[in-house]
């Protein structure tokens, strides 16, 4: 009889863990939707009065990411929100939704205590993309509906049933993605025109800019790597992370499970282009100011 391996039974497990925390976290996001928004809505309202997005989706986005893009998903299928609406939030919550990830995740702590001044300017350039996708956010101009109503519509409506939709289109891409991964997809970036300890740390960041980071500090404070250099190489891991990993696995696999294909791939691209619009520049001129100063 033909058997599993146990590695793919692992995969499938971790898959299906994955998917049960997106469905509980879904329907606990709907029931504080529903329950208690009110009473943090407040905290809200400077960044609700600055872009025009509804302080309810503001307060929602700060303590579960997917579910203001479930409430967002039906008030755009219904015709009562156009694109430009699903943009402006998205942008809008961009620098919260990344610090409070990169604090859950350990990013910014790792950054700070073990590279200290030098882990505060590459966070500086990675939250460059999210600032300026609020201040695009800031430049629309969209007159919103009552969303306060929206929110209480779609969390009284089965949210079982909406939580179990989302969970379940999730699941699909990870069985998508563990296929992909087991393809074995590697990047190489031994052509850079990088010290081999430099070209180490920017491959590790490649594939975990988190890991990156530790890689980096031994070499940063035993002074075998320029900080430039390592800025540099830190940098160029993070793209390429984005690239292979970040974008085609969690953007996709979030907008997908949530809205129309359509609608799915034009905010992962309005997302990227202004990822790379600041990420590329800053690449560039780390090159020539470490390239000037070696």
């Amino acid at each position: 009889m033909w058997a599993v391996p146990e590695a793919a039974w692992r995969l499938a497990a971790d898959a299906a863990l994955r998917a049960a925390t997106v469905f509980f976290s879904v329907l606990v996001g709907l029931y504080i939707a529903s329950r208690l928004l009110w009473r943090i809505e407040r905290l809200a309202a400077p960044i609700s009065k600055r872009t025009g997005v509804p302080a309810s989706l503001v307060a929602l986005a700060a303590v579960e990411a997917r579910t203001p893009h479930v409430i967002l998903a039906e008030a755009y299928k219904r015709g009562d929100l156009g694109f430009s609406h699903l943009v402006q939030f998205t942008f809008a919550t961009w620098p919260i939704r990344v610090v409070l990830l990169h604090l859950r995740i350990g990013v910014i702590p790792v950054a700070l205590g073990a590279l200290g001044l030098l882990g505060a300017a590459y966070l500086a350039l990675v939250y460059l993309s999210s600032v300026l996708g609020l201040a695009i956010a800031l430049k629309m101009r969209n007159t919103w509906p009552d969303m306060a109503a929206e929110i209480r519509h779609v969390s009284s409506a089965s949210p079982f049933k909406r939580a179990a939709t989302v969970a379940g289109s999730y699941l699909l891409f990870e069985a998508v993605f563990i296929v992909l991964g087991q393809l074995g997809l590697r990047v190489s970036l031994s052509w850079l025109p990088l010290s081999p300890e430099a070209i180490a740390v920017a491959s590790i960041s490649a594939f975990r800019p988190s890991y990156g980071i530790m890689a980096a500090a031994p070499l940063y404070h035993g002074g075998r790597v320029a900080p430039l250099e390592l800025l540099l190489a830190l940098m160029l891991g993070r793209v390429v992370y984005m690239s292979v990993y970040e974008f085609p696995r969690s953007a996709v696999q979030f907008y997908a499970s949530i809205y129309p294909p359509a609608v799915a791939g034009k905010l992962t691209a309005y997302t990227a282009t202004v990822m790379y619009s600041t990420a590329l520049p800053a690449i560039a001129v780390l090159f020539i100011l470490a390239t000037h100063t070696s």
